[in-house]
């Protein structure tokens, strides 16, 4: 049995991610053509930003990766379950009392903090356990990590127990605007602190930004995210990456209002005409930012077969209403589909309009939403892109740059 007009046979969702296992495959293999030589690893934390962890991992281990990081413990357990084999680091530290949990599941905290660092050695000795966590040096971004002044008062720890630490990691703050000064500066600082610790087996610098640095800025382990699943990781340029993930939802009305008439809460919008109102499964309980209906905002749209359709009055938690006048002779009826993120609206435009950056817009869609993947059989190889700022970046020093950070 099958309504007239829906697509498919619906099911109970009625918000829809589709995602191209193609296209973040060919995005894996752009990252390996621009860092030969380096590892590429693969950041799936947040779910593999919200697209789907565990499909994610088993494709890029299908691609060759065999190294992953994740924020929480928790995701690295899930992971595990996904990947029996991959090397699995966890992002956000050692938590007192979770020490066990590393060796029972395979997995390596990345530790932050020299409290954390004796801990996992204290762990490692009373065990006898032989298992590896990486090292967080904080080489600027005054996030996470031992900071640059010390690093030589860890060193003699490291030293002791070397075959505890088989990492270690920074992360750059200005990745995203290439010729930025920042970048030279911790650049440097992390290959001063790669000197002090050599006895630790590899280094890890950038992410996704970072891979189109110079060849400095890559070390052994290059850690991507945002741009595997299609997200452009630059402030200014064009995005290199394929477009990976499109989002819709479903017409649960159509109907004609009259000039005059009020759409929404608040009556912020009145008609100025008759008007098609299409009614759409998609609110800000699935990530859809309710500040985007604001009249001062700068119009969000959402696409019905190749046409931009604004949103009318406040997004409610669950609907949106937009104008589909312009669409009245194609007669949308109830349950077609109507794009919200495709190549044709990619993240960073509706990032753009959201005020945020396309990590946020992919994340925030809601776990209620059904997640479908395909591939096609052969997906073009990219060309590495130009970046106007990926020239050199400036002189390195053999000093310690702490003092200048």
């Amino acid at each position: 049995m099958t309504l007239e007009g829906w697509d498919h046979m619906p099911s109970s969702h009625l918000l829809s991610i589709e995602v191209d296992l193609s296209a973040i495959g060919g995005n894996y293999d752009l990252i390996r053509q621009i860092c030969p030589g380096a590892e590429v690893a693969a950041v799936v934390k947040a779910d593999a930003y919200g697209v789907g962890m565990a499909p994610i991992a088993r494709h890029l281990a299908f691609k060759g990766c065999r190294t992953y990081f994740v924020a929480h413990l928790s995701e690295g357990e899930a992971l595990r379950q996904a990947l029996p084999e991959a090397e699995i680091y966890v992002l956000n530290g050692l938590i007192p009392g979770t020490e066990e949990a590393y060796p029972k599941f395979g997995l390596k905290p990345v530790l932050t903090s020299e409290l954390q660092l004796d801990c996992w050695i204290s762990f490692c000795g009373e065990r006898s356990a032989r298992a590896s966590a990486a090292l967080q040096i904080d080489s600027g971004i005054n996030r996470l990590g031992f900071r640059l002044d010390e690093v030589p008062t860890i060193r003699s720890k490291i030293d002791r127990h070397g075959d505890l630490f088989d990492l270690m990691m920074s992360h750059l703050a200005c990745a995203d605007v290439p010729a930025h000064p920042r970048n030279r500066s911790q650049i440097d600082a992390f290959t001063w602190a790669r000197r002090e610790l050599a006895g630790v087996r590899r280094a890890s610098l950038a992410a996704t930004a970072g891979c189109f640095l110079p060849e400095d800025a890559h070390f052994d382990l290059v850690r991507p995210g945002i741009g595997l699943y299609g997200g452009n990781p630059f402030a200014t340029e064009l995005n290199p990456f394929y477009h990976v993930v499109n989002v819709s939802a479903r017409l649960l009305q159509v109907k004609l209002h009259r000039s005059g008439e009020f759409v929404g809460y608040g009556d912020q919008n009145k008609l100025a005409a008759d008007t098609l109102v299409g009614v759409i499964s998609v609110g800000y309980a699935d990530g859809l930012p309710r500040h985007t209906s604001r009249p001062e905002s700068e119009p969000l749209h959402f696409i019905y077969h190749g046409h931009r359709l604004p949103v009318l009055g406040r997004i409610s938690m669950d609907m949106t209403r937009i104008d589909m006048t312009a669409v009245a002779r194609m007669r949308p009826e109830v349950g077609r589909s109507v794009q919200i993120c495709s190549a044709a609206q990619p993240l960073e435009v509706l990032a753009e309009i959201w005020g945020t950056i396309p990590n946020e817009v992919l994340t925030s869609f809601s776990r209620r939403a059904e997640r479908t993947y395909f591939a096609r059989e052969r997906c073009p190889v990219l060309r590495p892109a130009r970046l106007s700022g990926c020239g050199p970046v400036g002189s390195s020093s053999d000093g310690c740059p702490a003092a200048a950070e």
